[in-house]
């Protein structure tokens, strides 16, 4: 505003003689803003006078309050830099005028033609800054900016040229700058660079790709051992300043402090708590594995003294109407303790609690399990009492039937994925009856059922039910027309098969399914066309008595009766061992004399839950 007319003049005043006019639109300040801003003052000095409206003596500011208010802001706290500009409160440079069409005009166009930095641009300029010796508190005086705004675009710096000119012309966002921040190398970072811009990868699907091997520091896991034990113990991160979800390198070592501490957490539980077992549980829930077999008890809830209750009213209402005090979270906390009451003395003699790890890290405590036949205050001797009696085991552990399920479904998914005709069919037809989705062939509401088992090393899982070859469309966001014209482009039988590979990724595992399950007598799909039984995909979730059924199933016959005795008396390990011999090498079959319809046989066998029998 330095343009000067007949109407207005320049001139210094002292501070205390200016004062905020009501024209100037910037009425409300942000305190942190206008301290930022006095910091670059007291760097920069002045570069920019004041414009006032001068009605009969009196200088009413009506563009740069922000300025007014860090000049009054650098007097009352000084500078905190020791070569600080010299600034003169008593002759404040001000463009004055008396004519209030032209004050009007200052008022409104300073703030419009004011610009910020292109982001590329303030990251370079720290850039340079920081070359040349400045630190971050520096660097934030001098540009008027905050601490942490600062130590943001500095990180930014350590992009590569490429990367901060893809910004400059707007081929990335910001938010994809943040993410290519932790691609730990200037090879990642070209990797990811491309994908962004070739592929148009979003901000969010390029930090899900970034984080494939490593494990984000929300994971519940990192959440419970906390970053500073990580660390401690060797573990490397990449830290994002953009986002909490910094990437941690080293998953065995997560795994192993993680088992370590929930592991020491029951002790210290049990030697507590005086109960006969507690168990550490590393999923993040108590399922059925876990307590079959056994009942649950509950503490057996007590009415509080009178006076207790009342003081537990009166937390109760104080809650409601504002925050507890670090003592009275305590007694309130403790009350409700005790209100819950307590096991019996038998019951914490027998009972076994489970502690494991909830999805926001925090350590949860069960209630506690008795054996079924031990009921505390059964008198199972008694006459006309009804002994309850243990359910027997089933042969595979429920993760184990999980994972069987699952394999049938990949089986069914790649069998499907090469009959489009019949995909199609299928879909018309389950529109047309009005199935529902957890009926019918496919889940009709897109919602992918791609869900891996454990153990993958013993699978052939074609590409193109996971999606890892899937090619990158077009973002539609962008350009609808010139994206939906690219795939129309590509004729139908490419329309077809996208369709097709979609379709069979949202279908229903055959289990759930009476579609699914006479699809795969239909299609003639076998899980075993994708999969072979080993010790870590199968065996190792059987018991023992499962185990020698299915060697009796393929070995034993009347001339190998001997073999059966000896498989018996092998320990648990060694006959999963055996069987995964049996199953995938050629050396132990001929060992055994095995003809090749005994071979076929255990080529095509299956465990009994995937051939739609009870497990």
């Amino acid at each position: 505003m330095t343009d000067q007319s007949p109407m207005s003049t320049t001139r210094t005043a002292p501070l205390d003689d200016l004062s905020l006019h009501a024209f100037n639109p910037r009425q409300v300040h942000d305190p942190e803003d206008i301290a930022a801003l006095a910091k670059s003052l007291s760097i920069n000095g002045l570069m920019q006078n004041l414009n006032a409206l001068d009605e009969g003596g009196e200088l009413g500011i009506v563009a740069g309050g922000r300025r007014l208010r860090a000049l009054e802001y650098l007097r009352a706290q000084g500078s905190a830099f020791a070569d600080s500009a010299d600034i003169d409160f008593d002759a404040i440079p001000v463009n004055v005028t008396t004519d209030p069409a032209l004050a009007r005009s200052w008022a409104g166009s300073e703030g419009a033609t004011q610009r910020p930095l292109h982001p590329a641009d303030e990251i370079r300029a720290y850039a340079a800054m920081a070359d040349h010796g400045s630190d971050a508190d520096q660097i934030a005086a001098a540009f008027g900016q905050t601490r942490a705004h600062v130590q943001r675009r500095l990180k930014l710096a350590g992009l590569s040229a490429s990367t901060l000119d893809a910004l400059r012309s707007g081929d990335i966002t910001l938010d994809i700058a943040q993410v290519l921040t932790v691609t730990g190398g200037a090879e990642r970072e070209a990797q990811a660079l491309k994908l962004a811009t070739e592929h148009r990868y979003s901000a969010d699907r390029l930090r899900h790709q970034l984080m494939e091997g490593n494990v984000p520091s929300s994971d519940r896991r990192v959440q419970f051992i906390g970053l500073d034990l990580y660390r401690a113990e060797g573990g490397t991160l990449d830290e994002d300043l953009f986002s909490d979800q910094s990437r941690l390198h080293n998953a065995e070592l997560i795994h192993q402090l993680f088992e370590t501490k929930l592991i020491k957490a029951a002790e210290d539980l049990q030697a507590s708590e005086g109960f006969a077992r507690v168990t550490p549980v590393f999923e993040s829930w108590v399922g059925y594995q876990h307590t079959e077999g056994m009942t649950r008890i509950y503490r057996q809830a007590i009415d509080l003294p009178e006076a207790d209750s009342l003081r537990h009213a009166e937390l109760c209402e104080l809650g409601e109407t504002q925050t507890f005090t670090d003592a009275e979270k305590a007694e309130f906390d403790a009350l409700e303790q005790r209100m819950l009451g307590d096991y019996k003395d038998e019951e914490r003699e027998a009972g076994t609690v489970f502690v494991l790890v909830d999805r926001d890290g925090k350590l949860e405590i069960s209630s506690a399990y008795l054996p079924a036949q031990q009921r505390a205050g059964s008198n199972s001797g008694a006459e006309g009492d009804e002994v309850e009696k243990i359910a027997p085991k089933p042969p595979i552990t429920q993760a184990g039937i999980e994972d069987l399920r699952r394999i049938e479904r990949l089986a069914l998914q790649a069998r499907m994925i090469a009959q489009p005709e019949m995909a199609l069919d299928l879909l018309a037809f389950q529109l047309w009856t009005e199935m529902p989705s957890f009926t019918g062939p496919f889940n009709i509401r897109a919602e992918e059922q791609l869900s891996l088992p454990e153990v993958t090393n013993s699978l052939t899982v074609d590409k193109r039910v996971t999606g890892e070859d899937d090619d990158q469309a077009a973002d539609p966001r962008e350009d609808f027309d010139a994206a939906f014209d690219a795939f129309i482009a590509k004729g139908k039988k490419h329309r077809n098969q996208i369709l097709t590979t979609l379709l069979a990724r949202t279908m229903n595992a055959p289990f759930a399914s009476a579609a699914n399950r006479a699809l795969m007598q239909r299609l003639d799909v076998t899980p075993r066309s994708i999969w072979t039984p080993t010790a870590e995909s199968l065996f190792n979730a059987c018991r023992s008595e499962a185990l020698d059924s299915i060697w009796r199933e393929l070995v034993v016959t009347e001339e190998r009766e001997d073999q059966m005795a000896r498989f018996a008396k092998l320990k648990v390990g060694e006959k999963r061992k055996e069987l995964e011999k049996l199953f995938n090498d050629a050396s132990t079959q001929e060992a055994l004399g095995l003809s090749r319809a005994e071979v076929a046989a255990i080529d095509n066998w299956l465990p009994a839950v995937m051939k739609g029998e009870a497990a």
